[in-house]
């Protein structure tokens, strides 16, 4: 895989990251300012009224997503790091042959 496009990857999956975790502060903002709060709140914050499974589901969904952006980063890096390993077959390696990645 090309270098640049492992970084545009990554890049890509670091700003993901970054905007699902800025949700919260984005919905907050949004509901200070006489918002609805990404329709949580429908006339605004002063008459709220959200159940109590609202606000614990909304952050069970971002830590998801956050975990699974997580594992699709973890998995751009490892795919990343199988071309520059060596082919342990035919490079002369033994079974005795301590072999230290």
């Amino acid at each position: 895989m090309h270098p640049n496009a492992v970084k545009a990857l990554v890049l890509v999956a670091m700003l993901a990251i970054l905007a699902v975790a800025a949700v919260p502060m984005v919905i907050l903002l949004d509901l200070t300012g006489d918002g609805t709060g990404w329709g949580m709140c429908e006339d605004g914050i002063s008459s709220c009224r959200v159940g109590n499974f609202r606000g614990p589901r909304l952050a069970m969904v971002l830590m998801l997503v956050l975990i699974g952006l997580a594992a699709l980063l973890r998995f751009i890096v490892w795919v990343s790091g199988l071309s520059g390993r060596p082919n342990r077959r035919s490079s002369g390696y033994r079974n005795d042959d301590l072999y230290i990645p």
